[in-house]
């Protein structure tokens, strides 16, 4: 019944701008302190950002602090983290970017036989000890996530062919295709599709639906996705209609 609520809010906040948590509970029939804790859990979600009395679209040029996007959905990242260490064999050399889930996803490679190469800080302390070799690329650390950015991690990460790379994403709408919140994480994740054999986005289900701020890659866009449930159908007839690898449990 909430995923029900949920798609019947997120629908009506697409189409007028705006829901009051009043009108909300009388067309669900539901209390409305069941609407506020509905708002509550979407916006933990990053669909929707509460306001006095109802909610409104998420700020679309704006993500949250990485202190909080690493709360949300941590048992679907950790899901997404153990499919995509099946694509990775000993011996293999693979980019990491940074994101919340591409670090759990590294938790999952400490020991192994590889070559990382990663622009995210934490990701290269973590396997700094512990794999074949770390490569950090040079770049402007971006203090909010610990990551390296700029035009010289761009050419740091043109100068490899990866066997993959492992790629986190903003989000995932239909019309506008793979997303992002800043050029940095899209331009960067641009390089890297030409630069791999395999490009692997690493997207837990809550990235499904939502749009950000930039468009990274179209729908329809070769890759290999790793999620941690099977995507809405609407994705999925698009992935079957264009031949997308997707995994999923």
């Amino acid at each position: 019944m909430s995923e029900h609520r949920y798609q019947e809010i997120l629908t009506r906040l697409h189409d007028d701008g705006r829901v009051s948590v009043t009108p909300l509970a009388k067309i669900l029939d539901v209390s409305e302190e069941t609407i506020r804790r509905d708002l509550k859990e979407l916006e933990q979600g990053g669909m929707l950002r509460r306001i006095y009395g109802g909610a409104v679209p998420p700020r679309l040029d704006l993500e949250r602090p990485v202190t909080e996007r690493g709360k949300v959905n941590v048992r679907g990242k950790a899901k997404v983290a153990e499919l995509a260490e099946k694509l990775v064999e000993d011996g293999m050399s693979i980019f990491i970017d940074s994101s919340t889930t591409t670090t759990a996803f590294a938790r999952r490679l400490v020991g192994r036989n590889l070559t990382v190469t990663t622009n995210s800080i934490d990701v290269a302390l973590l396997l700094g000890t512990s794999i074949n070799r770390v490569n950090l690329t040079p770049g402007m650390l971006r203090g909010k996530d610990n990551a390296l950015v700029g035009y010289e991690t761009l050419d740091y990460a043109r100068r490899f062919f990866y066997d993959a790379a492992f790629m986190g994403i903003a989000a995932c709408d239909l019309h506008h295709g793979w997303m992002d919140y800043e050029e940095h994480e899209s331009n960067l994740r641009g390089v890297l599709k030409a630069q791999t054999r395999r490009s692997v986005v690493l997207a837990d289900i809550d990235k499904f639906g939502r749009q950000a701020y930039l468009n990274t890659f179209p729908i329809n866009e070769k890759l290999t996705v790793v999620c941690d449930r099977r995507p809405p159908d609407s994705f999925l007839e698009i992935f079957t209609q264009h031949d997308i690898d997707l995994i999923h449990p």
